[in-house]
């Protein structure tokens, strides 16, 4: 079995989505789109279009309505979660498993309501990070596809509680802050001593930045590695059949998500 892993979250589900998901079968790569049913903010993949995309990537659920779910009562947070995950299913006609939190943010409770509604595991974005995660409900990525400043990748870590991203960040980032020589680091750190070189994007950055031939370039040169391309959802089967998320209720609350 690898120990040697790449995986690519897509958030949100923006039209140009389909953007990414080509670039991403160019190179080989597996993915998992989370989809939010309506978005406030922009606008979101149709049905039809959800179903298309399924027949190539992984589908997850983002919410029904796009909701930051950390200040939500929760009764409210268990409505968006479990609402999100029923329409997506109907579309689909099948299962489930992966949830990614909007915008990060969730507080102690959250991730337990995540579960209970029948996810298999749920995305954050605690940043820097590389294993495989000890809590499916709190997995991590390696690199978003934004560059942000120093500044910001240590404010936002030390918000999350996230200690092990602002080591990750210095010892083996070496502070960088380009997201593709970001990513790239974060690749040469799992080729030589194994985990999961997560990059997650969102396809609005991408034109906003005009940054396609940037991430068809962090994809080109991943697949050409010596790692497994994998789903968000076979990574948190694999943390469930490795026994790997027994981890005690404080460390969810250690990680009560702040991400902006």
């Amino acid at each position: 079995m690898s120990n040697r892993y790449v995986t690519i979250s897509v958030d949100d589900g923006y039209p140009a989505d389909f953007k990414a998901a080509d670039l991403l079968h160019k190179y080989g790569l597996q993915a998992t789109f989370y989809i939010s049913v309506r978005n406030p903010e922009r606008s979101t993949l149709t049905p039809g279009q959800v179903r298309e995309l399924s027949t190539r990537f992984e589908i997850g659920s983002h919410t029904l309505n796009h909701t930051p779910l950390k200040f939500l009562k929760d009764e409210k947070a268990a409505q968006e979660i479990t609402d999100g995950k029923k329409h997506v299913e109907e579309i689909l006609g099948s299962a489930v498993i992966s949830f990614c939190y909007p915008r990060g943010k969730f507080n102690r409770r959250t991730p337990a309501l995540v579960k209970k509604a029948g996810f298999l595991g749920a995305r954050t974005a605690l940043s820097n990070l590389y294993s495989l995660p000890t809590n499916p409900f709190l997995f991590g990525v390696s690199t978003h596809a934004y560059s942000f400043s120093k500044v910001i990748h240590v404010r936002h870590a030390l918000l999350e509680g996230n200690f092990a991203g602002i080591r990750n960040f210095i010892r083996d980032y070496k502070g960088v802050t380009d997201w593709l020589e970001h990513f790239i680091r974060g690749v040469d750190y799992v080729e030589r001593h194994g985990g999961v070189a997560h990059l997650s994007l969102h396809s609005w950055e991408m034109e906003a930045a005009g940054e396609w031939k940037k991430l068809e370039t962090a994809l080109d040169l991943v697949s050409q590695r010596s790692l497994t391309p994998i789903t968000n959802g076979a990574i948190f089967r694999l943390c469930h059949q490795l026994s790997a998320c027994q981890v005690p209720s404080e460390a969810v609350a250690e990680f009560a998500g702040r991400h902006k």
